[in-house]
């Protein structure tokens, strides 16, 4: 008959099962590492954070907000909100007509989502984009909206990792159409460059 220890386990081999499972979902992090650093900040919410170590990196884990590793397209522009551990991001598919997945991850090493140049983080406030967006390094281009008649809308590169908070702007279109911004405003919520009527 198998008796159970009496001897409890030493606080080195707690400190090491608690760090391997912290680390588990980060299995191929390399060290020096970027972890995203949440400031309390909206206007500039995450500062990249280089960790040399594990110690460094579990440090970073007693900070419920911060994102470890950094995505590939860097960190967030907004912030993200983590509950219970989880995020919620657009994880790319490779489909044109179905081209984001809305999934909940654990955001202790993003189950290998930041690898993912495609992925976007955090999801933008109206969901995840309905077409393919065209990523480089981390960068897309969209139609930001002006409120002028003459000029309706700015052509502009933003991060692709919060969208800098053009998610909230309904009326920005996103991805910029193939041909460039439109000229007349249009109902960028069909984003089918019907015009709108001036009223």
């Amino acid at each position: 008959m198998n008796k159970i220890s009496k001897f409890p386990l030493k606080p080195f081999t707690a400190v090491l099962i608690i760090s391997g499972i912290l680390l588990a979902g980060c299995a191929n992090l390399t060290f020096p590492a970027t972890v995203c650093h949440a400031t309390e900040d909206p206007e500039n919410p995450y500062s990249e954070v280089s960790v040399n170590n594990t110690d460094e990196l579990l440090g970073h884990r007693e900070h419920s907000n911060d994102i470890f590793p950094m995505p590939a397209g860097g960190c967030p522009t907004i912030p993200v909100e983590v509950d219970n551990d989880k995020v919620n991001i657009c994880h790319a598919t490779g489909s044109d007509s179905n081209p984001y997945n809305e999934i909940t991850i654990d955001a202790n090493g993003l189950n290998g989502h930041a690898l993912h140049e495609d992925d976007i983080f955090p999801v933008p406030e109206d969901g995840c984009p309905t077409e393919p967006l065209e990523i480089d390094n981390g960068k897309i281009t969209i139609c930001h909206v002006t409120g002028s008649a003459k000029n309706p809308y700015n052509e502009i590169t933003i991060s692709v990792n919060g969208l800098n908070g053009h998610g909230k702007h309904e009326d920005d279109i996103i991805p910029m159409p193939a041909g460039g911004c439109p000229t007349t405003a249009v109902d960028a919520k069909t984003n089918k460059g019907q015009e709108k009527k001036s009223g």
